[in-house]
């Protein structure tokens, strides 16, 4: 119906009165409002203002949504993004959100769940702001079965309807609905929050039930066990469907073995290990109710394991991956063995001319499997010996414990070639298959030990024994490329020294130097992979410096930091690579200031190699780092740089001593400190101030037990806190005084 000359307000009111109005219009013009029923999309129009009756709840208003913390910015976003592309579609325009809802309702009865979804979208279009809406949307869409996109839709709706409710129920409602989407979609742990969530705010006992089955299901919960019986020290470990909590908590509460705590035990990242087991023996551990989790949710009941811990199985292995044999002692290979009397040996050699391409397709020092052991047998190797080997003697077998015993290697291999040995063992009682990596020990027996150093001069390598240091001449070496080319040949000199020219070094691809081979006279042979980084002695404070090209420069400043004003006298010496000064050399010094621009330059030529000049700092110079450069021609590349400070700084002048007779400082107790100043010249530092703090950190060690560590192996680093000092009094005239340190707690 239509109401004439009436103010805005006035159509306002006419449209609640009336039970049948849903909508209205207002002509602001010819001050007219028309009355609706029902309302399609609500439009901007000039001189016109629309409205419509919006349903609030009876309930009181608990405030907009919190951001839900299990949820992911990518997953609000996307909800965002449903909610902001909302339209109606080409079928639907001219229905109003009333007569949306009912062809959805009827569309969802019938089982035409995307035909439903459809329409509960278009009307949705037209009221976007509408929560309990798109909380049936969300539930409408979740009731698909086996439908992937009705499901995110369902997640979504959920969503955007819990982001628009404003009352206790509508929001509980809005959660369970969320925690069913999300379960759908097999989000369980998210899911499990929502309904944690939806019942902190209204308990109700379909979603109670629908909680504790998902909990039940895919909560915080053991999801397996294992036993480490292989080991010698065996242990059992519990695995949990979440993380455990990285630290804080002490788990040991929560475990028993047999009734008793374990002796020892480990919680880190999702399981829990118990170790000190016995083989051959059976455990049953208890994990107790409320064992707590990363998630928030404890254990929901205590969980009983029957464990058995079996015998070892039989197993034969080497020891480290060391592979150099000395040669002028007794050679033996040591072999661990368990649980078994006899093992199957096999020893391969790979000759000198195939080393290059088994340090380049990286087999060496690898673990073989017999197809492995086959291929160097039939294609560039040779088997050169086979047979079995009693393992330890009789009275030492225990069982479950660990045999040495060493393979004779000058029994099995009198003769040696150059090239390197591979030696495979495997237990007689074991049952293993050609795909089955292999004990494997790689080894040469030499006495020659190789070192090598890159420079400008080429490579050089140096031969010492390895038994007494000493160098040995007359190693003939060769250094092979990666396709196994001569690249060239050396013979060490009396000083155990040969050097490969530069040029030798310098091959790129293919060409790459690989490998150095070394052989003397009888059967000493040894190689050096050239492929592997060099040893590096940067941490421990020898790094050198960067090699000189034909110019060694050292350049200096009498002091590294100087006052706008003061004058920088720097100082150069240049030598050529003997050694040698180079005389009557002109040099060019460039100074840069802190922001890179360069503020003068000054060419000098030294006598003697020798060079000295002085830089006057300006009143007003930049404060900063600065960078002299020196140069033999000022458009290449610096061949020396020196940094200096310059800024306003005041030296030290004033000493202090602190003295105590308490050696250490207990809590609640004082402890009297004295404070002895002078300046460093001489006289006390009388009358002055003085301020200060106590710092508290925890430490792990303790002097009374040194090398251990007190506390968890996991925790994180403690901050340290400090405490002002207050109320200080002034040093008197002998420049002393005195202080209570007190610490009244301990930081946590």
């Amino acid at each position: 119906r239509t109401v004439k000359n009436v103010s805005q307000g006035q159509c306002e009111t006419a449209c609640i009165g009336d039970n049948q109005c849903r909508a209205f219009t207002y002509n602001v013009k010819a001050k007219w409002c028309f009355l609706k029923s029902d309302h399609a999309q609500l439009n901007p129009f000039i001189g016109a203002v629309a409205g419509k009756i919006v349903e609030v709840a009876a309930e009181p208003d608990i405030g907009a949504a919190p951001r839900l913390s299990f949820l992911t910015e990518e997953l609000l976003q996307q909800a965002r993004e449903q909610k902001d592309g909302l339209t109606l579609g080409d079928n639907q325009q001219g229905r109003d959100v009333e007569r949306l809802k009912t062809d959805a309702q009827a569309e969802l009865l019938a089982g035409r769940f995307d035909n439903a979804i459809y329409n509960y979208k278009g009307a949705l279009s037209l009221t976007p702001d509408d929560g309990a809406l798109w909380i049936e949307f969300a539930r409408a869409a979740s009731t698909a079965n086996g439908n992937g996109s009705a499901d995110g839709d369902a997640t979504l709706g959920a969503i955007n309807g819990y982001l628009l409710t404003r009352t206790t129920q509508t929001r509980a409602d809005a959660l369970a609905v969320l925690g069913a989407a999300l379960a759908k979609q097999q989000a369980y742990r998210q899911a499990i929050s929502a309904y944690k969530q939806s019942l902190a705010l209204v308990s109700a006992r379909t979603v109670q039930a629908s909680y504790n089955d998902l909990r039940e299901r895919h909560g915080f919960r053991v999801t397996g066990n294992t036993v480490d019986a292989d080991s010698a020290n065996p242990r059992a470990c519990v695995q949990f469907s979440d993380p455990l909590v990285k630290a804080g908590v002490d788990y040991a509460p929560f475990v028993t073995l047999d009734g008793k705590a374990p002796k020892a035990m480990e919680a880190k990242d999702s399981q829990i290990c118990v170790e000190g087991l016995t083989h051959g023996q059976r455990y049953k551990l208890s994990l107790r109710r409320g064992l707590p989790s990363s998630v928030d949710e404890p254990l929901p009941a205590q969980v009983d394991l029957d464990l058995y811990v079996k015998d070892r199985s039989p197993t034969v292995r080497f020891t480290g991956d060391s592979f150099v044999l000395p040669s002028t002692a007794r050679r033996g290979i040591p072999i661990v063995s368990v649980n078994t009397e006899t093992a199957a040996l096999k020893l391969y050699r790979i000759g000198d001319r195939n080393i290059a391409p088994l340090l380049t397709d990286s087999e060496f020092l690898t673990q073989m499997s017999g197809y492995t052991a086959d291929r160097i047998e039939q294609e560039n190797g040779e088997l050169v010996w086979q047979g079995t080997i009693a393992l330890g003697p009789e009275s030492n077998r225990e069982l479950n414990k660990d045999v040495a015993t060493s393979f004779p290697v000058d029994e099995a291999l009198p003769s040696r070639k150059p090239g390197v040995y591979v030696l495979t063992a495997s237990a007689a009682n074991a049952i293993s298959q050609e795909w089955d990596n292999k004990a494997t020990q790689w080894f040469v027996v030499s006495d020659i030990g190789l070192t090598t150093y890159a420079g400008t001069d080429g490579l050089s390598v140096f031969a010492r024994s390895l038994g007494s240091a000493k160098p040995i001449a007359g190693v003939d070496l060769q250094l092979l490329a990666k396709n196994n080319e001569v690249l060239g040949t050396a013979k060490t000199d009396g000083d155990g020294r040969a050097t490969f020219t530069a040029g030798l070094m310098r091959g790129t691809a293919a060409m790459v130097p690989a490998v150095l081979t070394a052989q003397n006279s009888g059967q000493d042979y040894v190689f050096l992979d050239m492929t592997r980084a060099g040893f590096d002695l940067s941490d421990r404070g020898v790094t050198g410096r960067p090699a000189p090209g034909a110019i060694d420069l050292l350049p200096w400043t009498e002091r590294g930091i100087y006052r706008p004003g003061e004058t920088v006298h720097a100082s150069a010496l240049a030598r050529n690579v003997d050694a040698t000064a180079i005389d009557n050399l002109p040099l060019t010094f460039v100074f840069l200031r802190p922001d890179g621009v360069e503020d003068r330059r000054v060419v000098k030529t030294g006598a003697l190699g020798g060079y000295t000049l002085d830089l006057a700092l300006q009143d007003t110079s930049m404060r900063g780092t600065w960078t002299m450069q020196v140069f033999t021609d000022p458009k290449g590349s610096a061949i020396g740089e020196k940094t200096f400070l310059v800024d306003d700084f005041v030296p030290d002048r004033i000493e202090f001593d602190m003295t105590s007779a308490a050696k250490e400082i207990v809590v609640g107790e004082p402890a009297t400190v004295e404070i002895d100043g002078r300046f460093l010249y001489g006289a006390p530092a009388a009358g002055l101030g003085l301020e200060g703090e106590i710092a508290l950190k925890p430490t792990r060690e303790n002097a009374a037990f040194p090398g251990y560590q007190f506390g968890l192996a996991d925790e994180e680093q403690a901050e340290t806190v400090r405490i002002p000092l207050e109320a200080l009094d002034d040093t008197d005239e002998d420049g002393k005084a005195s202080f209570p340190a007190d610490v009244a707690e301990l930081p946590s």
